[in-house]
């Protein structure tokens, strides 16, 4: 039945890392978060100045993953010196300073506003020059080594929680199999119970009949070929076999590959339930369909 997580490594498709760098002349946050999703996706956000290296963390990421939505954002701080006091500010800095004091003497502004408008104009200038400063050739290393860490990281946070949703698809696999055992042995006494009930049912409607054997075998040989359903618990058997091969991590798309087992599976348990006509195989079905969805559900999250 159930196999131990241990030996399906899945992989989710969610996951969270951070890894930092630093050196004396910048220092660099590289965040990864992923989501599921039904193909791989990388988004980057950046810096303005590492727009022409989105290719290569792209590249980055599609080593170690497959599939899910990865946002990676980059931050970027530059170590250095403020200002001096006598004023180390751009031609654009000095001409916006006079446009707004100006501005303020025309419209009748209060002058402490200055200070709130060159607070904000500084913040502005150091953040721009921070953006539009060309990155050297170490730390554009940095970056790459960095960010292809982050994604090793994201990759081993997806195999231990892929571990656990292996555990739990498991688990649920193993009461599938056990309720589609107990419908294989009720089918096995249908034909019994079938001539059972018409027997007890010629009796109710005239006593004094005896019904011919030949012919009640007749109907109770054709109502049980209605109600066979031993090519449906043999298939699921083979999809069984199946999901786990599957599960055992080999080859690309295991989280399609679970998901279309999944549909499969459900369609044989749907043949099951509309051709059983026994309340105990219908309630067994009505039990496997409900593990069944909670399987659906985590399969939407392997990779």
């Amino acid at each position: 039945m159930g196999k131990g997580a241990g030996q399906f490594p899945l992989r989710s498709m969610t996951g969270f890392a951070r890894v930092s760098f630093g050196d004396p002349a910048v220092e660099i946050d590289v965040e990864i978060r992923s989501v599921n999703h039904r193909f791989l996706e990388v988004v980057v956000k950046a810096p303005r100045c590492y727009s022409s290296l989105e290719r290569d963390v792209k590249g980055a990421i599609q080593q170690h993953h497959k599939r899910g939505r990865i946002e990676v954002s980059v931050s970027r701080r530059q170590r250095g010196e403020a200002p001096s006091a006598d004023g180390d500010f751009s031609a654009a800095f000095d001409s916006a300073v006079k446009r707004f004091s100006a501005a303020c003497k025309r419209y009748g502004a209060r002058v402490d506003s200055m200070a709130e408008f060159l607070g904000q104009l500084v913040l502005r200038e150091s953040a721009d020059s921070s953006d539009n400063a060309a990155p050297g050739d170490h730390e554009v290393s940095s970056l790459l080594r960095i960010v292809s860490e982050a994604s090793q990281a994201l990759a081993v946070m997806r195999e231990a929680e892929g571990a656990g949703l292996g555990q739990d698809i498991a688990q649920r696999l193993a009461l599938i199999e056990a309720s589609v055992h107990e419908m294989s042995r009720l089918a096995a006494g249908a034909p019994k119970r079938l001539r059972e009930r018409l027997e007890e049912r010629l009796k109710g409607l005239a006593p004094e009949l005896k019904a011919d054997p030949e012919r009640l075998a007749s109907e109770v040989a054709m109502l049980a070929d209605r109600v066979d359903v031993s090519e449906e618990i043999s298939r699921l058997a083979i999809h069984f076999a199946h999901f786990r091969e599957a599960m055992s991590g080999k080859g690309d798309g295991v989280g399609r590959k679970l998901d279309f087992m999944t549909q499969e599976i459900g369609r044989e348990l749907n043949t099951i339930g509309s051709k059983a006509q026994d309340a105990a195989v219908q309630g067994l079905v009505v039990d496997a369909k409900t593990e069944l969805e909670r399987i659906r559900e985590q399969v939407q999250n392997v990779e």
